[in-house]
């Protein structure tokens, strides 16, 4: 009995290893970890369009699962008479591949996976072709204000992703030998929707046989400018840094601030006193993006987190409104939200229960630090927090000084009276 026992929980666990071992490596896309979504649940659903496994059949969602046969029944109108078989026939050898790629097991049988790539797939297609060479996008047509801005917004998505080599070789089946135009595309579409100047265009630096999904695309050509790349690599860093002071504290120990005209929102630099940063307009999607792209990162072993540095250096320049105010003024935040209090909140929240380790960003965080530590400077600091943070303390001090130059005149005068 004991050994009867014994025998089928091996068995079991047997089954259970062969199966981690055959596909735990092919994962690329994930769910988002649970202590992330608990601080904003929101920022990683979709509101509009369900992409993939994971959200797939969510009631809200429903009313566009009928636009994407429609966006189906269009692109089969530019084949030549084609029916939906050229795609089914094109994406039945990738239903296993593309299903290990999801980290989270899937009830979809084989024959609804397989519709949900070609019609998700055959979605994210048309709405390219529309957007930029029919340049005949009907928003009227999905009965909704604003749906394309939020389709662009669920679309990079962490958990709304489909496998990039099926969008790859639908982009075939329509581009052949040009499809290399609809990854252009897709740069070119969300590159309005980063902060700062967006991705890279100009270049495309990473191979296409290692793009995981759509959201790795645009982050894998959001890169800090190669001339700001050159100079951090070259710039000392020993892996020690120290964190750094509001913006406020900053500015009181007399660094001052200024937009910086670099190529990438990433593009900060520290010189002469003087702190870069390029603009940041701060909206209402804002928040969504920047914790799909962060929570990318989270999953990236080899390649620099950009993005999650930049989201921790902002969270120590803003401690308060204050801070934000001071970086509107200077140029750098574009404020869309209305409040300097939840442009502040949102950034203070970006990267809690997130890994950061700063490596790029170590020699700006050490420049930044020495220049705040310097005595002259730190005493000024001093100075300007205790007596002159508000005009009034400015004023009590310019009184002061007046009285004290008032006795001291009547001091010499009285010693030294005039004859």
């Amino acid at each position: 009995m004991a050994d009867g026992i014994r025998k089928r929980v091996c068995t079991s666990i047997e089954k259970k290893l062969q199966a981690l071992s055959s596909t735990f490596l092919e994962h690329t896309i994930f769910r988002v970890p649970r202590l992330l979504y608990e601080v904003n649940e929101k920022a990683y659903e979709p509101e509009i369009i369900s992409i993939g496994p994971y959200h797939r059949g969510q009631n809200h969602l429903m009313m566009m699962e009928v636009h994407k046969v429609r966006f189906l029944g269009m692109l089969l109108g530019r084949t030549n008479g084609q029916t939906a078989e050229l795609f089914v026939a094109a994406l039945r050898g990738m239903v296993e591949k593309a299903r290990n790629c999801y980290s989270e097991s899937s009830r979809i049988s084989t024959e609804d996976f397989l519709e949900m790539l070609v019609l998700d797939g055959c979605f994210i297609v048309e709405f390219i072709h529309q957007f930029f060479i029919d340049d005949n996008m009907d928003e009227y047509a999905f009965r909704s204000v604003g749906t394309v801005y939020r389709i662009l917004n669920d679309l990079i998505l962490f958990e709304n992703q489909l496998p990039f080599f099926v969008l790859w070789e639908l982009f075939g089946i329509m581009g052949g030998n040009e499809r290399n135009f609809y990854v252009r595309y897709l740069l070119e579409l969300f590159c309005d929707r980063m902060p700062g100047l967006g991705v890279d265009v100009a270049y495309d630096n990473t191979s296409i046989e290692n793009v995981k999904h759509l959201l790795d695309l645009v982050h894998g050509n959001w890169l800090p400018s190669r001339e700001v790349m050159e100079y951090y690599s070259q710039a000392p860093n020993d892996g020690n840094w120290s964190f750094i002071r509001s913006a406020t504290e900053l500015k009181e120990a007399g660094i001052r601030f200024k937009k910086g005209e670099g190529n990438s929102l990433l593009d900060i630099m520290f010189r002469n006193g003087v702190l870069e940063i390029p603009m940041i307009k701060i909206a209402d999607s804002t928040e969504r993006l920047y914790r799909n792209v962060i929570v990318c990162e989270q999953f990236e072993k080899e390649n620099p987190k950009y993005f999650t540095e930049f989201a921790k250096f902002m969270d120590c320049l803003i401690n308060s409104g204050k801070d934000v105010k001071l970086l509107c003024d200077s140029g750098i935040i574009e404020n869309w939200l209305g409040s300097d209090e939840a442009v502040a909140a949102m950034f203070n929240r970006l990267t809690d229960n997130v890994s950061v380790s700063i490596e790029f960003y170590a020699p700006i965080y050490n420049d930044v630090d020495k220049y705040y530590n310097e005595p002259c400077n730190k005493r000024m600091a001093s100075l300007r927090h205790n007596y002159f943070n508000t005009p009034w303390a400015f004023i009590s001090f310019l009184a002061a000084a007046f009285l004290l130059l008032l006795a001291l005149l009547q001091t010499t005068f009285t010693v030294f009276p005039r004859h």
